[in-house]
């Protein structure tokens, strides 16, 4: 598998190089805490490298998801009338929540957790006909915690590992450029039971923990490359005026 950069050289060295394709990138991160803002850095810089970005969300309609993503300087809406990403809008979808037609924005019509697998690999492969075609897909999921409040914990973990399966077997019979996947979860909304379970699934873990406004720390906790080396004391994360800074 390639190694592909992340577009911020501190977090390539700070993981052992970069991320892997098909690898799982879970970023942990508390209520007061921007470190949730380094999965739509990474997603603006595979963008700019040809990729796709597909946000998978379970929290908001696209117009406060805008708006909430918007402070780290990635424009959902122009990005996505360029053609360059998608938006698969679950929490409308579950409440049947009727907003305006946007081509980039897609639906799963009557969704429940029985039905959210069947119904998102549908849409999904629509998105690869029609939009992703021969571009890496990158996807960005917002947020895990969200689906567990959706579809309650232990049955999203059901779904999520059936999921891992569909992938696993989509790796072995299909010919195309592998994905990229970030999982954004909020501590405070999640059980340690959840985290670990979703953590298991992730090749590379991320925390951050807020200190002060505007200053964290980054502990990076997972990652499966040879050149990965433990910082014992994290590094400092801070993000002002839409800018992120790793030291």
């Amino acid at each position: 598998m390639h190694v592909l950069s992340t577009g911020i050289p501190e977090l390539d060295r700070a993981i052992g190089g970069g991320l892997l394709e098909e690898g799982n990138l879970l970023i942990l991160y508390d209520s007061y805490s921007y470190g949730w803002v380094l999965a739509f850095e990474i997603l603006r810089n595979r963008i700019n490298e040809g990729d796709f970005g597909v946000i998978l969300d379970s929290v908001m309609p696209l117009t406060p998801l805008s708006m909430e993503v918007g402070v780290s300087g990635f424009n959902i809406e122009e990005e996505g009338r360029r053609g360059n990403l998608a938006v698969i809008d679950v929490l409308s979808s579950f409440y049947r929540i009727q907003l305006p037609e946007v081509d980039f924005v897609y639906y799963l019509p009557g969704v429940d957790a029985a039905t959210f697998l069947p119904k998102y690999t549908e849409v999904y492969r629509k998105i690869l006909k029609d939009k992703i075609k021969d571009r890496r897909p990158v996807g960005v999921t917002v947020t895990m915690d969200g689906f567990g409040f959706m579809f309650g914990e232990e049955t999203f973990i059901r779904v999520f590992q059936n999921l891992i399966g569909v992938k696993e077997k989509a790796k072995m019979t299909e010919k195309r450029k592998r994905p990229l996947n970030i999982f954004l979860l909020n501590k405070g909304r999640a059980s340690e039971k959840f985290v670990a379970w979703i953590a298991l699934y992730s090749q590379y873990v991320i925390e951050f923990s807020s200190e002060s406004p505007g200053t964290e720390r980054m502990f990076v906790w997972k990652s499966p490359l040879p050149n990965f080396v433990p910082e014992r004391e994290g590094y400092s994360f801070t993000f002002r005026r839409g800018e992120i800074r790793i030291d």
